[in-house]
């Protein structure tokens, strides 16, 4: 009976240093992984050159304009190439500057007014960057009724609610760069003119359902009248 049991201890003692007593240790030859987990993969390590693309590159060239995501760090390479509204205010696009502009603050309070000029063509890159970045929550008419709103996401602010119609354009500015409540910061994706041109469609958008005769200029007041 002893002699079964010596043995299997010995065989038990024997597998467990063939199993782990040897790890850590470097040697020439690929090991035998009985669960690989992923370990090895197909890749192209850095620099190495790739058939599958007629340049030769194993990565793809960035897309001119490109930003890298959560890219927040100020300097050359982002306010040059990574704003992709310069065609729209000229320099600028991702900064830390501590006025108005950067941070919607006013010493110690939101401050309230688009500080740049209101253009029709801001309130068209205003619109489109609308579209893109916030209309899938908050709906084309901002009103809350994104199409995520179809699949269970709840809390979505509507525009039109007078407390958001009240909030100094400041306090917007911050929610759009640093984010609130189930909405995330969009201040390492948009340029800092292209939150300033979102607040401004955003309140043509609102000026829009609470308009009045009186707002119409006066050349166009007559016509609108007589339909």
């Amino acid at each position: 009976m002893l002699r079964y049991f010596f043995t299997g201890f010995f065989l038990t003692v024997i597998a467990v240093i063939v199993i782990a007593g040897f790890r850590g240790e470097k040697g020439g030859k690929a090991p035998i992984e009985v669960f690989p987990d992923m370990d090895d993969q197909p890749k192209f390590r850095a620099q190495h050159q790739s058939d599958f693309f007629a340049d030769g590159r194993a990565a793809r060239q960035p897309v001119p304009g490109a930003v890298p995501q959560g890219m927040v760090k100020p300097g050359e390479f982002l306010i040059n190439q990574g704003n992709n509204a310069r065609d729209l205010t000229g320099p600028g696009g991702f900064t830390d500057g501590t006025d108005y502009l950067n941070t919607g603050k006013m010493g110690e309070v939101w401050g309230r007014g688009i500080p740049l000029e209101v253009t029709p063509a801001l309130l068209t890159r205003g619109e489109e960057r609308f579209r893109i970045n916030c209309s899938m929550c908050h709906g084309y008419a901002g009103d809350g009724q994104g199409i995520v709103s179809k699949y269970g996401l709840g809390g979505i602010t509507n525009f039109h609610d007078n407390r958001v119609r009240s909030l100094p354009e400041g306090s917007i500015f911050d929610t759009i760069t640093h984010g609130r409540g189930n909405m995330g910061a969009y201040g390492s994706n948009i340029t800092v003119e292209d939150r300033w041109a979102i607040i401004a469609y955003l309140r043509a958008l609102q000026r829009s359902q609470y308009a009045k005769i009186d707002d119409v200029p006066a050349e166009h007041r007559t016509q609108l009248e007589k339909q």
